[in-house]
């Protein structure tokens, strides 16, 4: 079944991956800008007022989030299209309401996967903390410090496993969104939760086989013809099991 998907998002994209490309570029330019600006002002800016920084990086990530959060929905409703092979593409007006679901809804869900990831974290965090505090004011054997932080280090990473597997009830929220212009950001997400349930390893499962496409996007340039192909494939995915 996932190379049948993956066939027809190849077919799908036919025609017109230099359009995606385009706005894979456009959100990519964006995403090294703000990154870019906000390196640039936390290292060159000296102050000793943190608050100055730290407000100035809020109101950057605001700005991040206002421009790519209407940028990743368009994104998804032209793959969208394509998926029902509705061509040519006609001009997509998604609006101040659209925009403005898409930011809120990736805010909605940075900080469900925040809280998540703090809660799966949780057990390694606390007791490496413990173990440090004990460390300061105990001598604490060589041996017994790396077999506890090895122990550690395999927590975390099973923590980080289950919570990559757990955050996928979030990952259809942008695409029903994108199905259904009427939904709200918060109705989204408990529509993705709801259709998901039962289903997380097998989604995870299917992204993860992008793996070995995902690491070429290190030279930047494939990235313009890997990530519209991985998120064609997906949308197609979701396409097929709503």
């Amino acid at each position: 079944m996932n190379a049948h998907i993956k066939l027809s998002a190849r077919a799908a994209l036919a025609g017109s991956q230099l359009k995606i490309a385009a706005l894979v570029t456009a959100a990519m330019v964006l995403i090294f800008v703000f990154s870019l600006c906000n390196a640039a002002i936390n290292t060159f800016w000296q102050t000793d007022e943190r608050l100055v920084l730290i407000a100035f990086s809020a109101v950057t990530l605001l700005l991040f989030v206002a421009a790519v959060s209407p940028l990743r929905l368009l994104l998804e409703i032209k793959h969208l299209l394509l998926a029902k092979r509705i061509k040519p593409m006609r001009r997509i007006n998604m609006g101040a309401s659209g925009a403005l679901k898409a930011c809120a809804l990736c805010v909605y869900n940075f900080f469900l996967k925040l809280f998540w990831f703090a809660a799966f974290e949780f057990v390694p965090f606390c007791c490496a903390f413990v173990l440090a505090f004990y460390a300061q004011n105990k001598a604490v054997s060589l041996k017994a410090a790396y077999a506890v932080f090895a122990g550690l280090a395999v927590l975390a990473v099973a923590g980080l496993f289950f919570w990559l597997v757990f955050i996928q009830r979030y990952s259809k929220s942008m695409f029903y969104l994108a199905c259904y212009k009427d939904l709200t950001a918060s109705e989204a997400i408990g529509e993705s939760i709801r259709k998901t349930r039962g289903r997380l390893v097998e989604i995870f499962l299917f992204k993860f086989s992008f793996v070995p496409w995902l690491l070429l996007c290190a030279a930047v340039v494939p990235a313009l013809f890997v990530i519209p192909y991985y998120k064609q494939s997906i949308t197609c995915y979701f396409l097929n099991s709503r």
